[in-house]
């Protein structure tokens, strides 16, 4: 699927840079019917695109994600929460998982204390390297203490595995694995 984006982007590029050497060149009658074709095979080319990349994604969706916890995060006590099994879904013409975040056992949150909740994440590439990182806040903030039991479904959400962004990155696609705040930080 990475190699659909990338391609997409690089005859996008092309085009673009085919546009500037007609410009820089001042040439009209030839940026007009330059312009003329590239609208007409952009139309054809985005179209080729969605079509390829919906077929990708048909093939994978229901496929399972694998899930991780970084040792400092297992070793730090506090990881409070658990991750159901994330499969791929289609969500609007991307690829996506399904978060739903659970507490690991029963638990007490304090007034204005939700923030202390907040379940870090990153997408790793097959040799450990990020291909991107995010947060969850399965804990809202509230002005009311809180109490939470085992097993207790805290967050459902969807997050899309948007390939587009940087897709030689995504090449090597391996899984997700929660971390630490301070990993989060530092990483």
């Amino acid at each position: 699927m990475p190699s659909i984006y990338a391609n997409y982007q690089a005859s996008e590029k092309a085009d673009e840079e085919k546009m500037e050497k007609l410009a820089a060149k001042g040439d009209m009658n030839k940026i007009l019917k330059e312009v003329e074709k590239l609208e007409k095979n952009e139309k054809e080319k985005k179209a080729k695109f969605k079509e390829d990349l919906s077929a990708e994604i048909a093939k994978i969706i229901g496929k399972e994600i694998p899930v991780s916890f970084c040792k400092e995060l297992q070793n730090s006590g506090g990881l409070f929460y658990e991750i159901a099994p994330l499969k791929l879904i289609e969500s609007s013409g991307d690829p996506a998982v399904v978060i739903s975040v659970s507490a690991k056992n029963s638990f007490e949150v304090p007034r204005m204390g939700g923030y202390d909740y907040t379940v870090y994440f990153k997408i790793i590439a097959s040799d450990g390297s990020t291909i991107e990182k995010s947060v969850l806040l399965p804990v809202q903030f509230s002005n009311k203490a809180q109490s939470f039991t085992a097993g207790q479904l805290l967050l459902e959400q969807k997050y899309s595995l948007y390939a587009g962004k940087n897709p030689e990155k995504w090449v090597n696609f391996a899984g997700i694995m929660f971390i630490t705040k301070t990993e989060y930080e530092n990483d």
